[in-house]
């Protein structure tokens, strides 16, 4: 399986893009913007295409972990007592994952250093790496003077800015670097117009391994998102990779498949928190709001050359055989059986993982509610009977067995588990623990 690393790096920290708007209040096309700077800057220094790909990485994903600590920021600034550490550290270990970066470079790590020696981590301009000197000027330039929207008339206004913090955020040889590339074609080159299709010129090939690792990676990223589904991609890759394996449709295919179900949800990463965690019921515009992340994950992996049918098989994972899912309304004859079975999947790690408000329903309870939707028009029935196969035999093997179901006698949720916590609100209607009834 071999995937366009460029392409994908850069569509991706498009998605992560989203996160940091909603965190910092950033403008679309943040990641690659500074990129672009870097690279142009390090040309300048003449740095080696070695040191430029990893350069470029590190930029395009130099906030991959906000999302790990978005509550580290209240209203886009650090809280009271939170140095701006964690995502940095985190950052740069997700960094160390990534195909085309040996070593930790310290690039995302110290990517806050001030000269002055007052940033998170107290280095010095001499102590600080030049990438993450770099990623800094050209991260904090374009979060005060977004430059995805500046005319010629506006480079003075950047010049005098740099001047303003030459000393204090920015070293004086990186400012002047920076202040050399200052030009009328600059200006041109950041346009949302031009980032939007915008791939850095470097070697960008990487092998089976490494997508798969890079997959996990991102699943991860993904899954930080929200609390309520910490796991959810990573279980559902892993899920998909094992019953390749079972229908013995080779490595490769199990590459594709894990991939896939990394991926499915990158779409989230563009939808609002704030729906995505809502307690209660969600309203018509809301639930609009959400089913849009299958659309999302489409439009983003589509650009992607060579992942059209991974592309399909992860957009695809709430369509339905009978016509009634999103986002194209697909159909069976339009369905194949990698599609098919990464929907049935979804639903299946979405019942049997655990979440901050249940635990998880164990194989038996799960495969009763997707024997329902295959009655029901909406999954494949024999996808479901293997499914049920598989990971019967790994729960039993494993002693997964939860052995109680409690059910609210308000609106008939249930819980399963083999207690219910203390002081638990049951998360449709609000009813106390005390409510519930032990069913079995």
């Amino acid at each position: 399986m071999q995937i366009e690393r460029n392409h994908l790096l850069t569509v991706l920290s498009e998605a992560l893009d989203c996160v940091e708007k909603e965190i910092l209040g950033t403008a679309s096309y943040h990641a690659k913007r500074v990129a672009w700077l870097c690279l142009r800057m390090a040309k300048e220094l003449g740095w080696s295409d070695g040191d430029l790909s990893e350069l470029v990485i590190s930029a395009l994903l130099h906030d991959s972990a906000l999302n790990e600590y978005r509550d580290d920021y209240e209203n886009g600034v650090l809280r009271t007592g939170i140095t701006g550490r964690n995502h940095c550290t985190a950052g740069e270990k997700n960094l160390s994952m990534i195909p085309g970066i040996t070593e930790s470079s310290g690039y995302a790590l110290y990517h806050h250093e001030r000269p002055d020696g007052l940033g998170p981590f107290g280095k010095t301009e001499a102590e600080t790496p030049m990438g993450a000197q770099l990623i800094h000027i050209a991260d904090q330039t374009d979060r005060v003077i977004p430059l995805g929207n500046i005319s010629t008339a506006d480079l003075s206004r950047i010049e005098e800015y740099i001047e303003e913090m030459k000393g204090k955020l920015f070293g004086e040889r990186i400012c002047g670097v920076f202040l050399g590339i200052l030009s009328e074609e600059m200006v041109s080159a950041l346009s949302d117009e031009q980032m939007e299709t915008w791939v850095p010129d470097i070697p960008d090939k990487f092998c089976d391994v490494d997508s798969r690792l890079l997959a996990g990676l991102f699943a991860r990223i993904i899954d930080y998102k929200s609390p309520f589904t910490k796991d959810h991609s990573v279980g559902l890759a892993e899920k998909a990779e094992a019953m390749a394996h079972y229908y013995h449709w080779g490595k490769d295919m199990e590459e594709q498949l894990y991939f896939a179900g990394a991926l499915h949800d990158i779409g989230k990463l563009m939808v609002s928190l704030d729906v995505l965690e809502k307690p209660g019921r969600l309203d018509k515009e809301e639930y609009q709001h959400i089913q849009t992340h299958a659309y999302e994950t489409w439009s983003l992996l589509s650009r992607i050359s060579g992942l059209e049918k991974i592309t399909e098989w992860a957009s695809y994972h709430h369509e339905k055989l009978n016509g009634k899912g999103y986002p194209f309304g697909k159909t069976a004859d339009s369905l194949d059986e990698k599609a098919r079975l990464l929907a049935c999947l979804d639903i299946y790690q979405a019942l049997t993982e655990d979440r901050p408000y249940k635990a998880g329903m164990n194989h038996t309870r799960a495969m009763g509610i997707l024997k329902e939707l295959v009655e029901k028009g909406e999954l494949d029935g024999q996808i479901t009977k293997d499914i049920d196969s598989v990971f019967h035999r790994e729960e039993k093997e494993a002693g997964m067995v939860n052995t109680a179901l409690f059910q609210c006698p308000v609106c008939g949720y249930i819980y399963e588990g083999d207690m219910l916590p203390q002081e638990y609100i049951c998360p449709v209607c609000g009813q106390p623990e005390t409510a519930f009834v032990r069913m079995k």
